[in-house]
């Protein structure tokens, strides 16, 4: 799915403020974890999900530049 970029970090402020901050704690987040933060939307969910996977995949720009949904990027790892 191709998210725009305010909706990208309109997500990524609420992950920032649940006190998700550095890659460990983002890799490390469970499904539990995003139960908790308030009022958080499916579609923000799938980008929490996404930018984990771009995180692990060391391609944090491909994803925040849509990249990664373009199909430019080998997204064979995700």
């Amino acid at each position: 799915m191709n998210y725009s970029f305010n909706q990208i970090s309109k997500t990524l402020d609420k992950l920032f403020s649940a006190g998700f901050t550095t890659d460990k704690s983002i890799l490390n987040m469970q499904m539990e974890d995003l139960l908790k933060i308030p009022s958080l939307t499916a579609v923000e969910t799938n980008i929490i999900i996404e930018f984990k996977k771009a995180i692990k995949n060391k391609q944090i720009i491909a994803f925040l530049s849509g990249e990664l949904e373009k199909g430019k990027i080998n997204s064979e790892k995700l």
